[in-house]
């Protein structure tokens, strides 16, 4: 039997620094959220490097005694709980008694800090987790925690740190899910001497702004929901307004940022009948219930939160999103009608003997009435195109089979289809039998007929023109008469600035403006009319899946996405003409026998087969 070996603190606790400091930004978190507990009103936090190197945390918080200071990086020291029944009501945000001892052990640290009942602070200077010094310093009320050379003492976690600016988006991240967290609290986040984030702490709509910019002020929707055990607020975004990706969802219970796939899905699945497919709303949510409802012990990092009742929890925000976004609808329907009334009384007055300027008072705020009204009018035609196609696609989408009948299959044999067209079109032994709901086109070649996909034929046949035009246009430029300002998050800009290279080879003249944004002065020749916009977002909804672009897949996606724009559709009631120019045009260009897409776009059935569906063979 191997002996068991008991082991050594410092051996334990750099495993434990395992689980609860992967990265700088988990020193980071974990620095603020002791910052907060301590009731800090004031935060400021300082990276070099991407926090590899440099990270200081200074708020004015309580303080710790100074008999207390060499207590604070024993392991599972914490002044958050006594014993296991405090578990159950867990209000701080910190309460392992982990998360110093755990730092220290990987780092070089110091750390001052004074109480309002002290004269002097106390400095402490540790390294790999050994005390090197104590003493006493002048020093304001509040602490300073400074943490150099992270895992200098462990080089296999060091080497596998990612490079400074990507360390540095994970903290941009993490800090400005806490700046939401907590509305209350100022807070200054400084890298490399420049401020990327300025909260004042006055409320839910400043952190919103410092984090997000005007913009998103215009874009959201209030939300506010109390019964007697849980209450719910903050923004949900407006149902014509969408992001590319889930990195634009903040979720805080009972103070704590976490994930919570159980919530993103609720309010997902209200959305679903106002977004197109892979477009994620936003929202900040502030939800606040009985500690002993959830279980904030679930994982060491404390990112996760178990709910007791999630089906009540999963019912309760789908019902208060949905009747948001409801009321929402329903105040723009009665502004409308509003503004029709004063319309007609105005018309009315107009064009009768009533002198105007009499009532002018009574009618002074029409205007900027009917600007809002216009503005509201513009967002609920595009809310209905959005529902009116969802349900169509709804619609087309229920497909049933006979399953006794031999299913015919796509045409695999390039040639069969190709030889059928060319041989026989000019000689007009081309049957053109008919076309079925306006999309499948029924063409009889010899003893085989065709199912033609009306919509992904005429697809491939623009793509590959698309593809030719772009080979002569490679790397050529088109200068914007006006820059293009492309704004994002920390994760989003990160993510461009390691492909931006790959993204400038294409022919984008991009660079670098202001925070998390972006200038861009030319686009690819080979893009012409190009929705900047909407091609980024189109970047932007993979990031999380891909490691890198490839310049291929960027020119080939959007040409697929302006053929697939600009071909004829499934409904499109086209005339026997249209289809024999369709029919030439696949004689003529012999395209793969797919969209660009992958979808088939012919089926072929023998007249042997149909022979067998009617038994007129065996």
């Amino acid at each position: 039997m191997a002996k068991i070996n008991v082991l050594e603190p410092e051996v334990f606790n750099k495993i434990a620094a395992g689980e609860v400091v992967e990265r700088p930004a988990s020193v980071v978190k974990e620095l603020i959220e002791n910052s907060i507990d301590a009731g800090a009103k004031n935060i400021d936090i300082f990276i070099i490097d991407g926090g590899t190197s440099f990270i200081q945390i200074t708020d004015d918080g309580c303080g710790i005694e100074s008999g207390e200071v060499r207590k604070a990086f024993l392991p599972h020291a914490t002044s958050k709980i006594k014993d296991a029944e405090d578990l159950e009501s867990i209000l701080t945000l910190g309460f392992r008694g982990e998360a110093l001892a755990s730092i220290a052990s990987v780092s070089e640290v110091s750390m001052i800090t004074r109480t309002e009942s002290q004269q002097t602070a106390t400095i402490i200077n540790l390294s790999g987790g050994i005390v090197e010094s104590v003493k006493e310093i002048g020093s304001p009320v509040g602490t300073q925690i400074q943490v150099k050379n992270l895992f200098f003492n462990i080089p296999v976690r060091r080497k596998h740190l990612k490079k400074p600016k990507q360390e540095e988006s994970a903290i941009s991240d993490i800090v400005a899910r806490l700046i939401l967290a907590n509305p209350e609290i100022a807070f200054t986040y400084t890298v490399d001497d420049k401020v990327i984030y300025q909260s004042s702490g006055k409320g839910k709509e400043d952190a919103l702004y410092s984090v997000y910019g005007s913009s998103m002020l215009k874009n959201i929707i209030p939300i506010n929901y109390r019964d007697v055990e849980i209450e719910v607020s903050g923004f949900i975004c407006k149902p014509t307004y969408s992001k590319p990706n889930s990195t634009y969802q903040t979720i805080i219970v009972n103070g704590r940022y976490v994930n919570s796939k159980l919530i993103s899905t609720a309010i997902g699945r209200v959305y679903e009948d106002y977004m197109m497919t892979r477009a994620y709303p936003f929202f900040v949510l502030y939800i606040n219930m009985p500690a002993d409802q959830i279980d904030v012990n679930a994982h060491p990092t404390k990112m996760e939160v178990r709910f007791y009742d999630s089906q009540r929890v999963f019912g309760l925000l789908n019902h208060i999103v949905d009747e948001t976004l409801l009321n929402y609808r329903n105040s723009r329907e009665v502004a409308q009608e509003e503004l029709n009334e004063r319309i007609q009384a105005e018309n009315y007055l107009t064009s009768s003997n009533i002198n105007f300027a009499d009532i002018t008072k009574k009618t002074e705020n029409i205007a900027p009435v009917i600007e809002t009204i216009v503005a509201q009018n513009d967002e609920d035609s595009k809310l209905n195109e959005i529902i009116i196609e969802r349900n169509s696609q709804a619609q087309s989408d229920v497909i049933k089979f006979d399953n006794t009948l031999e299913k015919p299959e796509p045409v695999l044999q390039q040639k069969s289809l190709f030889d059928g067209l060319s041989k026989n079109l000019h000689m007009l032994s081309v049957n053109v039998v008919g076309k079925i709901f306006n999309t499948f086109l029924i063409v009889e070649i010899e003893d085989k007929v065709y199912f033609i996909d009306q919509h992904a034929a005429h697809e491939r046949i623009l793509y590959d023109k698309l593809v030719i035009d772009s080979s002569r246009k490679a790397n050529a430029e088109q200068p914007l008469l006006l820059p293009y300002i492309l704004e994002t998050n920390n994760t989003e800009y990160q993510f461009i600035m390691d492909n931006i290279y790959t993204i400038r080879s294409l022919g984008f003249e991009i660079e670098e403006f202001g925070k998390n944004a972006f200038k861009v002065s030319s686009i690819p020749a080979v893009l012409p009319n190009l929705e900047i916009g909407i091609y980024f977002n189109d970047i932007l909804k993979d990031m999380n899946t891909i490691l890198s672009l490839k310049t291929n897949d960027l020119i080939m996606d959007y040409l697929a996405q302006k053929a697939c724009k600009h071909a004829v559709k499934g409904g499109d009631d086209l005339t026997k003409e249209e289809i024999v120019d369709l029919l030439e045009e696949i004689a003529r260009n012999e395209p793969v026998l797919q969209c660009p897409h992958g979808r088939p776009f012919a089926v072929e059935v023998k007249k042997y087969e149909i022979d067998k569906w009617f038994k007129r063979v065996v």
